[in-house]
């Protein structure tokens, strides 16, 4: 990692009084050496019939980024108030490698991982590189009337890599409005709203969070045993995903009204914001029919969403701690309420009226989450399970209309969109205190309203994982309860309530002096505890909501000693 900055003033020159110029160069250079090696003679490669595996990998990648910053303040007030006027350049580029080479089929497992073993099967190399560039010209123009009443408008032109031809600059405006209604001379009579600040805001921003060049299809170094001609052209067939050529730029824009307050003499502090969010051209990666692209998965711009809540924020001076001796303690409290709606699909996007997602363990192709118009983005799409004293009937579901129970789970006959993976309320509570020499402060974390699939339980959870293959899988202990002797992926009986209260981490310390130094002894729990009613390890441990055997977020105890000089 490195940057450099330079910046000059124009002051020294009359007509330019005001002027400022910044340049920045950074660069960010990684690399990294990843050895794989599983044994020819473990349960897992013998029963997936892989014989032992080799996988080395060594990707480098290098991010470089030149800015200029262009900042022009009047020395003059224009009218009754002071303008600023910021003009920015930005180029970023970024260039990575990832060879790599890897074998199956081992022969002996004497080198381990310190060589190319030997292999029934030649061992395949492979190497592909990611070229991107992003362009941003933006500009910003500000207002300010004795930090009374402020405005601000903007624009970004924004260009990237990413994009087929046509389609890889937009536009993003914003503009802001403030209004300090404390300086108000009405308002002074009310002796405790120290500072009162009301603002509201419209913006636009752009979205190009996909893979590098992938609407060529093309991987380099593509191993010439697997290539497939077309014309003149050389495609790599078992690419993961490609992009629709035509994909345009995903934008987002943002209604915001909100508040910043100060109450007390400094007491209590916080805002209070409510935001409506409408996402057009949404970018997502989606399944393609077979036969219809070099692909299983399609990048494309699939319809529009939309997203509102609101969000509080109080920070509280309890006690102040006149003196060393005396017992100070802060404590900050926020909470945030967000509703999420997908509006519409593009009906030139592939899947028309529902598009499947979220991919999971036991079956290829098995997806458990949908995109629907009306219904949350990712919402889980299930059958409604049938129950017998409390216990899960197997291939047991309702129909379409709830009213009748029926024999299997259809999907699109009698599945349903069923709970999200998006909390829709998050708490968080901080809180530090300090009583003499001693400190102590803990995080607080809660979600409400978010769903988990189980894939774990519903991947193993079935007695005929007993008999599967060559030799048998562990069991998940869900099937003592349900008593299943074939999978039931689509039960919503494994969409489970993830709400959760998480001590994020406490820390208690203690100050003394010592030969003239300040020394601290502390001690420090990070994931002290959850309390869930959720039945898997974590009910964040998951991506997009599925729990698929992600490694569980570890407890971390510290111990230390600070020493000032």
């Amino acid at each position: 990692l490195g940057n450099l900055n330079a910046k000059y003033d124009f002051s020294s020159i009359p007509a330019l009084r005001g002027l400022s110029a910044t340049a920045r160069v950074a660069f960010d250079v990684a690399s990294a050496d990843r050895t794989t090696f599983y044994p020819n003679n473990i349960h897992f490669e013998t029963k997936n019939g892989t014989n032992g595996s080799y996988f080395r990998s060594q990707p480098t990648q290098a991010t470089t980024q030149f800015e200029t910053v262009l900042d022009y303040q009047p020395p003059a007030n224009l009218g009754p108030g002071a303008l600023d006027i910021t003009g920015v350049y930005s180029y970023q580029q970024s260039h990575a490698d990832f060879p790599s080479i890897s074998a199956t089929q081992l022969t002996t497992n004497l080198l381990g991982d310190a060589g190319i073993p030997q292999t029934v099967i030649p061992p395949i190399p492979f190497d592909f590189i990611n070229d991107s560039k992003l362009i941003s010209f933006m500009g910003v123009l500000g207002y300010n009337i004795n930090d009374r009443y402020l405005f601000s408008a903007s624009i970004r032109h924004d260009g990237s890599s990413r994009f087929g031809p046509g389609n890889q600059w937009g536009n993003f405006p914003g503009v802001s409005v403030g209004w300090r209604i404390s300086q108000e001379p009405w308002m002074a009579p009310i002796s405790a709203i120290s500072d009162l600040k009301l603002r509201a805001s419209y913006g636009k921003t752009g979205n190009q969070a996909f893979g590098d060049y992938l609407q060529f299809s093309t991987f380099q170094g593509c191993n010439a045993t697997a290539e497939v001609q077309f014309g003149n052209q050389f495609i790599c067939p078992f690419r993961p995903s490609a992009v629709d050529p035509n994909i345009k730029w995903e934008s987002t824009a943002t209604w915001n009204v909100g508040a910043d307050y100060t109450i007390l003499g400094q007491a209590l502090t916080g805002s209070i914001d409510w935001y409506t969010k409408h996402t057009d051209n949404l970018i997502f990666n989606v399944p393609v029919a077979a036969g219809s692209n070099l692909s299983n998965f399609v990048t494309t711009n699939i319809g529009t969403m939309k997203n509102t809540g609101f969000e509080f924020d109080l920070t509280a001076r309890i006690l102040r701690g006149g003196s060393p001796d005396a017992l100070s303690w802060t404590s900050n409290f926020n909470f945030s309420h967000n509703v999420n709606t997908l509006l519409s699909i593009n009906p030139n996007a592939v899947g028309s009226s529902r598009v499947l997602t979220g991919g999971i363990a036991g079956g290829v192709g098995s997806t458990i989450e949908e995109l629907e118009p009306g219904q949350p983005v990712n919402a889980f799409y299930v059958c409604r399970q049938a129950y017998a004293a409390g216990k899960p009937l197997q291939n047991q579901y309702y129909n379409a209309a709830g009213d009748s129970v029926v024999t299997g789970c259809t999907r699109g006959t009698n599945t349903r969109a069923f709970h999200d993976p998006a909390p829709h309320w998050m708490f968080g509570y901080t809180s530090s205190m300090a009583y003499r020499h001693f400190d102590l402060s803990f995080t607080l974390q809660a979600w409400l309203g978010n769903y988990v699939y189980n894939n774990v339980a519903s991947n193993l959870g079935d007695y005929r994982e007993l008999q599967a293959g060559s030799s048998p899988y562990n069991l998940h202990s869900s099937v003592l309860q349900t008593g299943f002797t074939q999978q039931q992926l689509l039960s919503d009986y494994y969409v489970e309530n993830g709400s959760f209260l998480r001590m994020n981490n406490i820390a208690v310390g203690y100050t003394f002096p010592w030969r003239g130094q300040s020394l601290r002894i502390y001690a420090v729990v990070q994931n002290a505890f959850t309390i869930t009613g959720y039945s898997g390890v974590d009910p964040t441990a998951g991506v997009l909501g599925i729990d698929n055997n992600i490694y569980p977020r570890s407890r971390i105890f510290t111990g230390g000693l600070n020493v000032q000089f």
